[in-house]
């Protein structure tokens, strides 16, 4: 049985999986538009009123055109299930004009992150007879803890993991967490679906991504960027253990500023005040380092050009999160 690796971001989803006796560089791979920008675009199309049934998912442009479908004065529909890929807090759901049901008998549509018929598709156009086994996926969630910042649930996640074990490789979920929504989403989806998996927050995919080009260069000591579309990772490693990182919003960073958090990370001088009041998510670093290299991923990579060199994970850029998933599987999971 295959292994099936998918980082979901909010512009593609990246697959990739791994063939026995093959070069990596010809496993099956695909970069596909993601679900919230593919559904985004159905419901776009529409204008009229709508009931949506389906998983708590990754919103983005899928919240921006349901809410533009809203504004226009149609109405929308969505069962509870659903209705926390808008917001986690249902109150607020309801305050942005949606109605909420706990059931719905015909649903116009039907949306969740994973969708199994398409890696089915993937496997047959690939020729290759076996079915899937364990599932490892990537994406992004900020948690939910009634009156706290999502910000703060979210860099809390990070640390709690740190403080268990500062391997990036140790940071995978597997059981329901009751605070982070679309990582139980996900691993409700593949419950149902007879599939055992696991989740991993995609930034921190991302890192293992790097680490895992790193090693193929025999670099120990380094710093790790992921340059998103929403939010930037910055890490430093040191023999294969995270040293100090920081999260920040992508919008809010120029490479100047980005630079001047990098260059205060090294240094191990960069606080978790600084960058909690500038807009982000916070900082928390051990110890200093001296880098050999400074590699950067991500799809805004080239912020940071002038000042680091791309990082290329089985010589591909696109699957850095899907070959960190692999890494961790390959770690911790594989038999």
């Amino acid at each position: 049985m295959l292994p099936l690796f998918i980082d979901i971001g909010k512009g593609t989803q990246d697959i990739l999986i791994p063939l026995k006796g093959k070069n990596p560089e010809n496993w099956i791979k695909a970069v596909l538009p993601s679900p919230t920008s593919k559904f985004a675009e159905e419901i776009r199309k529409v204008r009229k009123d709508l009931s949506i049934d389906g998983k708590i998912m990754g919103g983005g442009p899928l919240k921006k055109a349901l809410l533009g479908l809203v504004d226009a004065g149609f109405k929308v529909t969505l069962t509870k299930a659903f209705s926390r890929t808008i917001r986690d807090d249902l109150q607020e759901v309801e305050r942005y004009g949606f109605e909420i049901v706990e059931n719905l008998d015909n649903p116009d549509f039907y949306f969740q992150d994973l969708d199994f018929n398409l890696f089915k598709t993937l496997l047959d156009i690939a020729g290759v007879k076996e079915s899937l086994g364990i599932v490892g996926v990537a994406c992004q969630d900020h948690g939910f803890i009634k009156g706290q910042s999502d910000r703060v649930t979210r860099f809390q996640l990070l640390k709690q993991f740190l403080e268990k074990s500062r391997s990036p490789f140790d940071f995978f979920i597997m059981n329901k967490t009751g605070v982070f929504s679309r990582f139980d989403s996900i691993l409700e989806q593949l419950q149902e679906n007879g599939v055992k998996g696991f989740v991993v927050d995609s930034k921190i995919a991302s890192v293992c991504g790097i680490m895992v080009y790193a090693e193929e260069l025999g670099i120990r000591e380094f710093v790790g960027l992921d340059i998103g579309n929403g939010h930037t990772l910055g890490v430093t490693i040191k023999n294969g253990k995270i040293a100090g990182l920081f999260e920040h919003h992508t919008r809010l960073l120029t490479p100047e500023k980005l630079k001047a958090l990098v260059e205060k990370l090294i240094n191990g001088k960069l606080s978790f005040e600084e960058v909690y009041e500038d807009g982000g998510h916070g900082a928390l670093v051990f110890e200093s380092i001296k880098p050999e290299r400074i590699l950067v991923a991500g799809p805004n990579r080239l912020l940071f050009r002038r000042y680091g060199e791309f990082a290329y994970p089985f010589g591909d850029v696109m699957i850095t999160g899907c070959v960190g998933l692999y890494k961790i599987y390959h770690k911790n999971l594989q038999n």
